[in-house]
C-alpha cells in the first residue's frame, strides 16, 4: 500500500462513487478504479461490492479506513510539523553556556526563536567551559558558548575574539577621551575579572609592559553586579564585550555608565561549540547562524 492508493480509497469510502473519487482526489475515473482494484489485490479481499455503479464498502473495508485515515492523519501531521520547523515556528533548542552570556545577551537572541504563536522549546544551562564541552561532545546535542580551550575532537568550534573595555560613569573625569590607555588608568581604582581568568593576566600584563601598576580595588567572577558600583562610585572597570552588551541590554538605554576601547587591545576568546559528529537541526542551525553573527559584529 502507498499514500496515493489509501487517500483514493478514503475518497472512494466517502462517496461512495468512482466518478465523485475521481473529481475528489483529481484522478480519471479508470484511474481510480485501478487503484481500487489493485488495493484489494494487494490485501488480498475484497473491499467493495459492486451493484449497478455504486460501490457498497464491506467490513474490511471500514477496518482499511480506519488504519487509512490514521496514516494519513500523521503524515500531515508530520508534513506540517516539518513547515513549522523548516520557518522555526517548531523544535527544540538546547543552549548551553558559561554563565556570563546566559544572563541577557542569549536571551536576547533566544527571544527572537520563541513566540506566543510558535511551539519552540528552549533549553538554556549556565555550566562551565568544561561541563559544556563535555555534554555536547558525550550527548552530540546543543549549542554551546565557552571560553576557549583546545581542539576536542568530539565537538566543532567556531572562535571569535572580541576586545575589551573600559567601564566608567557617565560623569567621571576620563569619560570624554575616546580610548583609555594603562597610563590614563595609572592613578585610577580599578575593578577587573577574577584573578584566575586569563583576561586578567592580559590586563596585569599590560600595566606592566607601560610601565604602570594596575590598582585593583574589586575582583568579580560575574562582571554585571559590578555596573552598579561603577555608575556609583569613580572605579573603572575593565570588562570583556559579553559584559558590555549585557549592560546595553539590561540598562535599556540608560546613559549612567559609558565605554571606551582600551588600548593595547586585549581580547575575549569565545567558542560557539556544536557535536562534531551528528547534525544539527535546521533550528538550531539557525540559531548558531544568528549568535556567530552577533559575536562576530563585537570584533
Amino acid at each position: 500500500m502507498d499514500l496515493k492508493q489509501l487517500r483514493t480509497f478514503n475518497a472512494v469510502m466517502d462517496s461512495g462513487r468512482v466518478s465523485a473519487a475521481a473529481r475528489r482526489v483529481g484522478l480519471t475515473q479508470p484511474a481510480v478504479s485501478k487503484i481500487v482494484q489493485g488495493l484489494e489485490a494487494d490485501v488480498g479481499v475484497p473491499l467493495f461490492r459492486r451493484e449497478k455503479g455504486k460501490l457498497t464498502p464491506t467490513p474490511e473495508a471500514y477496518y482499511l479506513r480506519n488504519i487509512a485515515t490514521n496514516v494519513i492523519e500523521q503524515i500531515n501531521d508530520a508534513k506540517q510539523f516539518l513547515r513549522d520547523y523548516g520557518q522555526q515556528r517548531a523544535g527544540d533548542l538546547k543552549v548551553l553556556s558559561i554563565p556570563g552570556p546566559s544572563l541577557f545577551f542569549l536571551p536576547d537572541i533566544i527571544s527572537r526563536f520563541v513566540t506566543a504563536e510558535n511551539a519552540v522549546n528552549v533549553s538554556l544551562l549556565s555550566w562551565s567551559t568544561a561541563q559544556v564541552v563535555n555534554w555536547i561532545g558525550n550527548h552530540q546535542n546543543g549549542i554551546g558558548l565557552a571560553e576557549w580551550f583546545e581542539p576536542h575532537e568530539a565537538v566543532k568550534l567556531h572562535t571569535i575574539a572580541m576586545p575589551c573595555y573600559c567601564a566608567l560613569a557617565a560623569g567621571h573625569r576620563l569619560a570624554h577621551k575616546s580610548v583609555l590607555t594603562p597610563q590614563d588608568l595609572a592613578d585610577e581604582q580599578l575593578s577587573l575579572i577574577i584573578t584566575d581568568h586569563a583576561l586578567n593576566g592580559d590586563i596585569q600584563r599590560a600595566f606592566a609592559d607601560a610601565g604602570c601598576s594596575a590598582h585593583v580595588r574589586m575582583h568579580a567572577d560575574l562582571f554585571v553586579p559590578m555596573f552598579t558600583i561603577i555608575a556609583r562610585t569613580g572605579i573603572v572597570g575593565i570588562v570583556d564585550p559579553i559584559n558590555k552588551r549585557n549592560h546595553e541590554l539590561y540598562s535599556a538605554g540608560r546613559s549612567d555608565i559609558v565605554f571606551r576601547p582600551f588600548q593595547p587591545t586585549i581580547r575575549l576568546r569565545l567558542s560557539v561549540i556544536s557535536p562534531a559528529h551528528q547534525p544539527l537541526s535546521y533550528l538550531a542551525s539557525q540559531f548558531m547562524d544568528e549568535l556567530v553573527a552577533e559575536l562576530e559584529q563585537m570584533t
